[in-house]
């Protein structure tokens, strides 16, 4: 923590131009920001100290300025102990809350007025940041980034929050619809209900102590009033066949010089995993020399691991990542994972060149490694393993941590050996029930 005997003997050093400029931080809670003393050369023989809180905003890192020390002890500045109890008090639950931080004075001008769909959007979004959730880059775009359009600016992006109506909702959400995305008019509709609700929420919860700068004043969320349209997401049923595997695989070989995101394809191929877990493969995640990889937190909170076949580790030894130790970066802000869409792209682009292929998706790859996992001998038990699916019974959820490794282990070598049969072209078909019934000549029947 800041110390006065730090901060007096900062102010020596840059008072004897000894540095320009010296931060000292406190230590804090993760999201919560951290109180800064900063003591800078402003001219010849002048200095400035002052107090901030500092924190990231998409992250990058952002200031607000709590007041000046009094360094000269002409009276009007902080003290120390004063600067840290307006910082704990007044700006720490704001950065909480996902809200700008600002002094108290400043957050009762703002809170004279209700906060607009902007200040709620940006406010949930920040809320998901904070929270580790992977769906926050998602969530911003389709609520405040869209490249065609976005909710804030369909709905009105300066309107006050409350005065939005189920009808504002309902004619954004058919723009979406009427443009032949059903499903994602669905995920809109999700996300905006998820942002009015946290509105309504936010301001109130005693745990965040969110007087933070901005008042909703939300009474209801008006998207609890445009029904959700049950019949767009139905549950998906394709996968890919060992030849449809075979004639993708081999695409994205060739295809990888186009797209960087080819080979994290074929890694959803090989691996089963979902994909903002192959987007997310950073250097800590990889143990190379055991050939493993490892997710901290996963969609359903846990942590989880596998053991990878020999075509994953391939894959994974023939990239580079980058500065920031990830295979698979964001373009403008290379230390984020990619958000994923690149995938559509890619398939499409398969499909454009395969159209005797039925239409998929990137997500039915998982699918595809349940199926096939399944062809090549492996239990539910374990895909279900491999692939992080909870097991619903009480002792599994709350008592079981064993994570099963050698058994993962002895399942994706059965895996490894199959899909390279199927690689290979010596597993070529199926028929209707799934059961492989054509080997490569010579090699006999399955």
């Amino acid at each position: 923590m800041i110390t006065e005997s730090q901060i007096r003997s900062a102010i020596r050093k840059v008072s004897a131009k000894e540095r320009a400029r010296i931060d000292l931080r406190d230590r804090g809670a993760r999201g919560a920001g951290r109180l800064l003393f900063r003591v800078r050369a402003t001219g010849e023989n002048s200095i400035a100290a002052e107090f901030y809180a500092i924190y990231f905003r998409n992250g990058r890192r952002a200031f607000a300025k709590i007041g000046n020390y009094d360094h000269e002890g002409r009276g009007g500045g902080l003290p120390l102990a004063d600067a840290r109890k307006k910082f704990q008090a007044e700006f720490a639950p704001a950065i909480v809350a996902g809200a700008e931080p600002a002094s108290l004075g400043a957050r009762r001008q703002a809170q004279s007025k209700p906060g607009t769909v902007t200040e709620l959007f940006t406010a949930y979004v920040e809320s998901l940041r904070i929270a580790g959730r992977r769906s926050a880059g998602k969530v911003e775009r389709i609520l405040l980034r869209g490249k065609s359009y976005d909710a804030a600016s369909a709905i009105g992006a300066d309107r006050p929050a409350n005065e939005i109506e189920p009808g504002d909702i309902s004619a954004f959400l058919a723009m979406i619809y009427s443009r032949g995305a059903p499903v994602m008019a669905v995920e809109a509709r999700c996300y905006l209900h998820a942002a009015f609700a946290y509105g309504l929420k936010a301001e109130h919860d005693y745990r965040r102590q969110t007087a933070a700068g901005v008042s909703w004043r939300l009474k209801s969320n008006p998207v609890a009033a445009v029904p959700a349209d049950t019949k767009a997401s139905k549950p998906g049923q394709r996968f890919l066949s060992p030849t449809e595997l075979r004639t993708f695989w081999h695409w994205l070989c060739a295809y990888e010089t186009k797209s960087r995101l080819a080979p994290g394809m074929r890694l959803l191929l090989a691996t089963g995993q979902r994909i903002e877990e192959i987007t997310g493969v950073s250097v800590t995640s990889y143990d190379k020399a055991a050939g493993m990889l490892y997710w901290e937190k996963t969609k359903n909170g846990r942590p989880h691991s596998i053991p990878l076949p020999r075509q994953a580790v391939t894959i994974l030894d023939g990239l580079t990542p980058n500065e920031h130790g990830l295979y698979f970066a964001h373009r403008r802000h290379p230390e984020r994972p990619s958000p994923g869409e690149g995938f559509g792209d890619i398939v499409e682009r398969f499909l454009e060149a395969h159209p005797e292929i039925p239409r998929f998706v990137p997500r039915d790859a998982r699918r595809t490694w349940k199926t096939c996992a399944g062809m090549a001998g492996l239990s539910k038990e374990e895909r279900d393993a491999l692939q992080n699916h909870i097991r619903s019974d009480v002792a599994s959820r709350h008592y079981d941590r064993y994570d099963r490794l050698r058994e993962k282990r002895a399942a994706m070598v059965r895996w490894e050996a199959w899909l390279d049969l199927v690689l290979d072209g010596e597993i070529v078909d199926l028929d209707q029930r799934g059961v492989v019934v054509a080997i490569r000549e010579g090699k006999g029947a399955a």
